[in-house]
Formats: C-alpha cells, sequence, structure tokens
C-alpha cells in the first residue's frame, strides 16, 4: 500500500466510518522504538540518570565488537528504546506531534516525576504543568531530552470528569483548550 502524498491533508467534517480490518491477527504492541542521539555515552547516561533506564546491551561501542550500527538499548519499565547514534531528533525537519510517551501508575508517581525533572535542570513544557487530555482520562508532562527528542510521562485516571478535576485542581491546563503556545521548532 503506496501512500499518494506526503502533504497535510485536513480531515473531512463530516462523518467517516471507522475502517475494519483485514490483518489476519493481532499485534500485541510495541516491541521497542528507536530514535538517534549525537553522543551515545553522554545520552546513556542521561537516561539511566534523569528517567531511571536500566541499560540492557550495547552494540559497537564501550566494549563491545558488533556489525550493527553503534547504539545503546534502554528498558524503561517494560519497554525497549535503542538509541543510535546519529543526528538528534529535535532538528528542524521534525514533525510537530512526533514524541514518545512512557506512563507511571498514578498521578502521585506523575508529581514526583515532575519534581524529580525539574530537580535535574529539564526544561517542561509550559512549566511542567499537568496536561489533561479532553475526552479521557490521560494526563501528562511534556518534556525534551537533552537533543531535542519530545518526551512525555502519561498516566490514566478512571475518565474524563476525574481527570479535569485534578487537572484544573493542580493549576494545570486542559490540551486545546487553554495550553499555551508551543515554541516553534
Amino acid at each position: 500500500m503506496a501512500i499518494g502524498t506526503m502533504a497535510v491533508v485536513d480531515p473531512p467534517k463530516e462523518f467517516v466510518p471507522i475502517p475494519e480490518t483485514a490483518a489476519p491477527l493481532r499485534l500485541t504492541g510495541w516491541d521497542h522504538i528507536a530514535f538517534s542521539v549525537p553522543n551515545l555515552e553522554e545520552a546513556e547516561r542521561w537516561y539511566v540518570d534523569v528517567l531511571g533506564a536500566e541499560v540492557i546491551g550495547r552494540r559497537n561501542w564501550g566494549g563491545s565488537v558488533d556489525p550493527m550500527r553503534p547504539h545503546v538499548d534502554i528498558r524503561i519499565g517494560n519497554q525497549v528504546v535503542s538509541l543510535f547514534l546519529g543526528e538528534a531528533n529535535g532538528s528542524a525537519n521534525t514533525p510537530h506531534m512526533f514524541h514518545y510517551a512512557f506512563n507511571c501508575r498514578n498521578l502521585d508517581e506523575l508529581e514526583q516525576w515532575q519534581g524529580h525533572l525539574r530537580s535535574r535542570g529539564v526544561d517542561l513544557r509550559a512549566n511542567g504543568v499537568f496536561h489533561g487530555h479532553p475526552g479521557m482520562g490521560a494526563v501528562s508532562v511534556y518534556f525534551e531530552d537533552p537533543w531535542g527528542t519530545r518526551l512525555e510521562i502519561t498516566t490514566w485516571l478512571p475518565d474524563w470528569a476525574t481527570a479535569e478535576a485534578e487537572v484544573r485542581g493542580r493549576g494545570g491546563v486542559i490540551m486545546g483548550e487553554d495550553a499555551p503556545p508551543r515554541p516553534a521548532h
């Protein structure tokens, strides 16, 4: 299946039926995500120190001789992130909504992450206030790694009414409603 155009196309305003799959089975989720960083040693240290990642393997650097491109595999929760040596994702051509989202168990943990990121000097979007996602129970904090990769930590509350009350009660913003303008990238 080839995509005919790479231009941004406004979605139709009228009803469009939700497509049904012809796939013979269902995927179970992500195996890993991969992106590039300009310095593997610094990136490995930052993801371990700031986000609590566990290094699970180095390829073709740091004592490893391997035919693969130089990278480090780290685990964050149950997810694997492969950091490859290369140009940073934060370059000017990165699509606006391109980001990676991690999750935590509850609002108390999200507050702890918010404080931890601040204590590490991480630049949090909108000064780190909680962001509510209209119509769903998701509450998030947004930030970037030192190389400009956009990151998010999200927790899920039972429903939108609970999430909205918690976000507003903590001085947060509702996405699309009262979120401050994003900086141009």
